[in-house]
């Protein structure tokens, strides 16, 4: 679990084009994990990255990180300025 808890915001700021660069690789991430693009391995390795940090329960489902993910990069999007309220999480199919 990260050091920081669910509500605490980042103490510094972020520049647009990193959070809009984050936001581009995450849904392209998403894509490529719903067709199988992504190998087992690098998979795993994210999967163990998302539950460190406290997004992702351990064990969780291919669709459980592929919702993570999603949802993450929505928040992202909020903290960008795409959303006026923070989003509440959509399903992912």
């Amino acid at each position: 679990m990260s050091s920081y808890g669910p509500d605490t915001s980042a103490p510094r700021k972020c520049r647009a084009r990193d959070l809009a660069g984050l936001i581009g690789l995450l849904a392209l991430l998403e894509g490529e994990l719903m067709t199988e693009g992504v190998p087992p391995h690098l998979s795993s390795r994210i999967r163990d990255r998302l539950e460190r940090a406290g997004l992702l329960e351990p064990a969780g489902t291919e669709r459980e990180l592929r919702q993570s993910i999603s949802d993450l990069n929505h928040r992202l999007r909020y903290a960008l300025g795409e959303y006026e309220e923070p989003p509440e999480p959509s399903t992912v199919p």
